[in-house]
């Protein structure tokens, strides 16, 4: 799921079960919601009319959910294969190389992290235009490894989006994925010119001295 150019994956490009609110959703996305709906729980935010639809599959959301605020601390002394090394991944992509993507910095850098969720269907370059309007940039790769090292689960609730690093992979654009099969934690290169459905999550990131 969401792996390379397997356009059936759950994050795929569909016109199906995707319209907020209007249609029924299947297992799958509800799947996906219920991350969502119990984090509004939690966070006590939660109405009655989002719980009603969402017992009745469909979708609670009309618009972006904004996680909460989350630390990572990215070591640029740290070549990009020992980053995914950290993370041990029961798989990576081969093309994933310091030649495609070349990690910039210096010393250890703290970053505030965030997720955005749309709940339906976007764009990467929609994605990446409600990002910045909020005030945070699209994760580079050293960002998402992080995530993945530092909390190796969250790829196993939803698939996790870096569309902040952008290479040319046999004549088309990709970016670094965090996804699952089963049970597998995965590292993906899927089409950064697709669109992606519900369930992912895009990872956000910015300078945590920027935040003040």
């Amino acid at each position: 799921c969401c792996g390379e150019t397997d356009t059936r994956s759950r994050c795929s490009a569909s016109g199906e079960n995707t319209m907020a609110n209007a249609v029924i959703l299947p297992g799958e996305r509800l799947a996906g919601l219920s991350a969502d709906l119990f984090h509004k729980v939690q966070k006590g935010n939660i109405t009655l009319d989002e719980l009603d639809h969402f017992l009745k599959r469909k979708n609670p959301f009309e618009t972006v959910l904004l996680y909460d605020v989350f630390r990572l601390m990215v070591d640029y002394g740290q070549s990009l294969e020992q980053m995914i090394d950290a993370g041990r991944y029961d798989y990576a992509n081969n093309d994933i190389t310091t030649k495609r993507f070349p990690i910039k910095g210096e010393g250890k850098v703290e970053f505030e992290g965030r997720y955005f969720h749309f709940n339906r269907t976007t764009s990467s370059k929609n994605a990446i235009a409600a990002m910045k309007e909020a005030g945070w940039e699209p994760a580079n790769i050293e960002h998402l490894l992080v995530l993945g090292e530092k909390y190796p689960d969250e790829q196993r609730k939803f698939p996790i989006i870096g569309l902040g690093s952008v290479a040319k992979v046999y004549g088309n654009r990709s970016v670094p994925v965090l996804n699952k099969d089963d049970s597998e934690r995965h590292l993906y290169l899927p089409w950064f010119d697709r669109d992606w459905s519900g369930p992912c999550r895009f990872l956000a990131v910015r300078n945590k001295a920027s935040a003040a």
